[in-house]
């Protein structure tokens, strides 16, 4: 009897190390942002109707459903100027800063997905609303379809910017910051690179790992290219998310 017993025990201590993970503790709880179901129209975005005053735009932000993270976003009569929207756009065709579609022509986790314009005017910033309990993680990135064929094409719908040959690269950096704004570190992910012989333009959702910035109170994301022109950068500074995850401590 014993014996029975003794056997009994050390299989329910192989059970539960079996459902632990590698270093014996239980895997963490990750959440993801999601704007499903937001969008009453196809083809359409989020556009604020008030906010405060900032240079050429209306600024305010929004939360994904959860109440998770909060994005800048900047807007006016004529429609999104910056920061994040989330929309369902699908076209993967048209040229020009009117079409904020993902190259995808939808998210990866659903319909609706955000599309960002960063600039030092319109800052993209995701902010932790969470941060006693949670961390970053990461999320998926790819082009819009507006930065994919200025890229591949040379089409911007306006003529002003130069179709990426050889060493050329559009490269999106995430920089995590401390709640009174000090700078906690960067981590960078290529949208486009023509170096070492490469000829890539992002076309489908790639995992952006934000490990690094794991304890960031909030993220701003900057865009460098390759293409300058006399009044910077000519590539269109868009790209877009889906899926931002956030991990318990």
């Amino acid at each position: 009897m014993k014996k029975l017993m003794w056997i009994c025990a050390a299989l329910l201590c192989v059970s539960l190390w079996s459902c632990s993970d590698e270093d014996g503790q239980s895997p963490k709880v990750e959440v993801v942002a999601s704007f499903e179901g937001l969008l009453s129209e196809p083809n359409s975005s989020y556009l604020a109707t008030e906010g405060e005053a900032d240079g050429y735009y209306m600024k305010t932000s929004f939360n994904d459903l959860q109440k998770l993270v909060s994005f800048t976003h900047y807007f006016s009569e004529w429609g999104f100027g910056g920061g994040f929207t989330y929309t369902n756009c699908t076209d993967v065709t048209t040229p020009g800063y009117t079409n904020l579609s993902a190259v995808t022509g939808k998210g990866k986790n659903g319909s609706v997905y955000l599309t960002s314009n960063a600039s030092s005017f319109t800052v993209a910033q995701i902010t932790n609303l969470q941060p006693e309990k949670y961390q970053f993680k990461g999320a998926w990135v790819t082009n819009t379809t507006y930065g994919y064929l200025a890229i591949k094409d040379g089409n911007d719908g306006a003529g002003l910017v130069t179709k990426f040959d050889e060493g050329d690269w559009f490269k999106l950096t995430a920089v995590g910051h401390a709640s009174d704004g000090t700078e906690t570190g960067s981590v960078d992910f290529y949208l486009a690179d023509f170096r070492d012989g490469k000829s890539t333009v992002v076309n489908t959702w790639e995992w952006f790992d934000w490990s690094a910035l794991a304890n960031a109170a909030y993220i701003t994301f900057e865009l460098e290219s390759t293409d300058m022109g006399d009044y910077g950068m000519n590539t269109p500074s868009y790209f877009c998310l889906d899926g931002v995850t956030l991990q318990e401590y």
